[in-house]
């Protein structure tokens, strides 16, 4: 009796809690995965770019995810008989010998995936290349003027100031593998070039890569409006009179107001030391 309740006990814990348990810390683990993927795309395709210039950007957006666990667990019981003695010797088997097993078998299945999709609409890859090589090569970029343009025209209608300032340059650092600090935060590489982020430079890698995401899905910055235009006929009994065409195009009265008031948000500075001591906190006011 008291080993079928400890049996149950266990089964109860492992279907239940523990399910629980083991699903949430996974789940949580999953998520934070993704920023890491982003990253390591970004900075392998930054030294992608300092190899060949003229290469294309290979990258992948996750559209979907799925975290499963699946915990199983069985108990029984299994009578055996297996006489160890001879039958003279077991008082006319009256004293068989009778052996219980108590079976407990028990498994976890975990299943974690991101359901990537590459990038091959060629518009986007070709303002995803124009990113990476005015990252890599600044004015030296080859057709320069129409690489600005087309990051210009895509972030248009940014709040922020990325379409003055995008791509920021001076975040990261190339060279071999032996230089690699052991501080280094992140690290991308491509045949033997490296690059790498020092804590100072996060702020750099994490703007590039929400813009590269952006340029890389063609969702566009820019303030659109409908527009419905009029075309008059001739008045003839086969043909309408009046005909209405209805199309979108940039807002330019919303993107001169974007224009006018954009500014690029300041950095508040970081705090590496702790506040100084207030000796008055401790001084009791004289009377």
């Amino acid at each position: 009796m008291r080993c079928a309740v400890l049996l149950g006990a266990m089964l109860s814990t492992i279907s239940g809690c523990a399910t629980n348990n083991a699903l949430r810390n996974d789940t949580v683990r999953t998520t934070n995965t993704l920023t890491d993927l982003q990253y390591q795309q970004v900075l392998d395709n930054v030294a992608r770019f300092h190899e060949n210039p003229d290469t294309v950007p290979s990258f992948a957006v996750a559209t979907a995810g799925t975290v499963s666990v699946l915990d199983t667990a069985g108990a029984g019981v299994s009578p055996t008989y297996s006489p160890t003695l001879p039958f003279n010797l077991q008082g006319g088997g009256a004293l068989p010998v009778l052996s219980l097993l108590f079976p407990f078998t028990a498994s976890r299945a975990v299943t974690e995936n991101w359901s990537l999709t590459p990038i091959t609409d060629a518009d986007n890859l070709r303002r995803l290349r124009c990113a990476y090589r005015l990252l890599v090569m600044g004015e030296a970029t080859p057709n320069y003027e129409f690489c600005v343009k087309e990051i210009k025209n895509f972030f248009a209608g940014e709040e922020a100031r990325l379409a003055d300032y995008y791509p920021h340059r001076g975040w990261y650092n190339v060279g071999g593998k032996k230089d690699i600090p052991k501080d280094a935060c992140y690290v991308g590489s491509h045949g033997c070039t490296y690059v790498w982020v020092m804590p100072e430079g996060m702020n750099g890698l994490a703007t590039f890569t929400m813009g590269a995401l952006d340029l890389a899905t063609g969702k566009l910055r820019t303030p659109q409006r409908t527009v419905v235009r009029k075309f008059k006929g001739e008045p003839k009994p086969e043909n309408l009179v009046e005909t209405q065409v209805m199309s979108t195009e940039d807002d330019e009265a919303a993107l001169d107001a974007i224009r006018n008031g954009r500014a690029q948000p300041r950095e508040r500075p970081r705090i590496t030391q702790p506040a100084p001591f207030n000796q008055g906190l401790f001084l009791l006011p004289r009377p």
